[in-house]
């Protein structure tokens, strides 16, 4: 930020508090706490609900201070439509504000700007906040309704995890259908596959809305040193061409986070990749870490003021069906590690004797490696393990396994002569949507054989969401003989799971071979 900028949002900075549009108060001063106890800047930009100049264009829809000709398209005004209905902030933000939980220890400085559009409102507060000395910026809007422990549970992250820049919580449009307004990928649209229900998993994203974003002071002064302009602000990346194309203009919430992981995005030269004008700073180095998460169980409430609702997440989102990601399970893996429970000995036991010695092994689900540290010891097996969980594949590389971190709907039986791979995959098929125990079947049907063990009916006290698929004897045969021509299903009860048995179903295709092999002969 050159000095004339940082004059200007002073000078903009002293003009709102003349007029209180821009307030400021303790929420829980710094008493009686250490001189380097965190601080907590809570922003709150109102926008133009209290501003009778603010308009918008009838013909571009642009937001400007009201004038006769519009600054954004250059036409007339035909008429003076207001933006938002004058007024204060819903009675029931208000009433959730009062059962916020503050993080220990942790002063909270709360910021309400008035009177002003939302990128330049945030930009302000940020500049304010971080010349207060705040070590993280919460940003909530004053429609959003969070969860009482949202500002808490976002601090806990940002202390656990000092290499995240952002962390979003979740709310959606306010629309009939409502959609979450996170972003997995540029151009992807809404991103719907994060994990709603367990406490502390983080999932990296592009981008989120703002009404509760929590972000970290070094990293904001990082992306201002090494980027350059404000942090909020509208932006076009792409101008019109003599070809005739559009413009790309990116809303200031997503730009926000874009500029966060922008910072470690890095050519061949270890610098950062050179912008729309083809220029870089060589001196500025990039930093290696600065991350953009989402806590999906901080789950919040848009209000609509108008129609006086609330939207939120729909019960049926894909999300809440299924929660087996990659976060999820190396949340599990990372805190289980080798000592984990899922041992399965007389499972693992029965598995082990189905297999030859000597086999290819190819382990679907592999976790940290329990069953082929077996199959390698008392089969002679030479095994491959494929697992969504980036932590379960680096605990089994610790253990000197071999394997790689793979989503089944990519998954393909090539790591050892196809005809020669047996396939297992225990106690998985059960968390596995349509799509991907379509592919793993269909795959491993390719090889010699295939081991799959799940257990019989509901297993009870599982996470919601984690088992998508229930299975019965005869509905897995049925599944089953989609792919293969011979399956044979057992049931075992252990001793660990007396009520609920597993199903061991081994398949292959040896008659189908053999039936073709004869139809060839026949023909020659």
């Amino acid at each position: 930020m050159t000095e004339q900028e940082a004059k200007q949002i002073e000078e903009s900075i002293k003009a709102a508090a003349a007029t209180n549009a821009l307030m400021q108060a303790d929420i829980r001063p710094p008493i009686k706490q250490k001189a380097d106890s965190a601080k907590i800047a809570v922003c709150i930009p109102m926008g133009d609900k209290d501003d009778p100049d603010v308009l918008v264009c009838e013909h571009c829809s642009k937001r400007h201070v009201g004038v006769a000709i519009c600054p954004g398209c250059g036409k007339e005004h035909e008429t003076r439509r207001k933006a938002r209905h004058a007024g204060l902030v819903p009675i029931e933000w208000l009433l959730n504000a009062w059962q916020i939980v503050p993080p220990l220890l942790c002063s909270l400085q709360v910021m309400v700007r008035k009177s002003t559009l939302s990128a330049q409102g945030r930009n302000e507060m940020t500049y304010q906040a971080i010349k207060d000395g705040a070590k993280y910026i919460f940003y909530w809007d004053d429609d959003t309704i969070i969860p009482p422990k949202a500002i808490y549970d976002l601090h806990n992250m940002m202390e656990r995890y000092p290499d995240v820049g952002v962390i979003s919580g979740v709310y959606t449009t306010r629309e009939e259908l409502p959609e979450p307004l996170i972003y997995k990928k540029h151009g992807q649209g809404a991103y719907w596959n994060f994990d709603p229900y367990t406490p502390g998993v983080l999932e990296p994203i592009f981008g989120a809305g703002a009404g509760c974003m929590m972000a970290r002071v070094s990293a904001l002064k990082e992306v201002e040193q090494i980027l350059g302009g404000p942090w909020w602000a509208d932006e076009q990346d792409l101008k019109m061409t003599e070809e005739g194309r559009g413009k790309a203009t990116w809303g200031h919430d997503i730009r926000f986070c874009k500029r966060m992981w922008a910072t470690h995005q890095m050519d061949e030269s270890g610098y950062p990749t050179p912008g729309p004008d083809g220029v870089e700073d060589p001196r500025k180095k990039p930093s290696e870490k600065w991350k953009v998460m989402v806590a999906g169980w901080i789950r919040c409430y848009h209000w609509d003021i108008a129609r006086q609702r609330a939207f939120a997440m729909p019960v049926d989102a894909p999300c809440f069906k299924n929660v087996n990601t990659d976060h999820y399970w190396s949340h599990i893996w990372g805190s289980e590690g080798h000592d984990t429970w899922r041992q399965y000995p007389e499972m693992f036991s029965k598995v082990a004797s189905l297999i030859p010695k000597g086999s290819n092994v190819v382990d679907v689900g592999c976790g940290v490696g329990i069953l082929m540290d077996r199959l390698e010891k008392e089969r002679d097996a030479k095994t491959y393990g494929y697992d969504i969980s980036t932590k379960a594949i680096e605990l089994l590389h610790d253990i000197g396994k071999k394997g790689k971190v793979q989503d089944v709907i990519d998954f393909k039986l090539n790591h050892f002569p196809t005809k020669e791979t047996v396939v297992v995959s225990t106690e998985s098929i059960e968390h596995m949507d349509d799509k991907r125990l379509d592919r793993l079947f269909s795959e491993s049907a390719k090889g010699k054989k295939a081991i799959f063990t799940t257990p019989k009916g509901k297993l009870e006290g599982t996470p919601p969401g984690e088992h998508v698929q229930v299975w019965q004897p005869l509905t897995l045969r049925n599944r089953l003989k989609q792919h293969f021509s011979n399956v044979q299903i057992n049931e075992l009860e252990t001793v660990d799971r007396p009520n609920n048995p597993f199903l061991i179903a081994v398949c292959s295709n040896e008659h189908r071979s053999i039936l073709k092999k004869k139809v060839k002969t026949k023909k020659g």
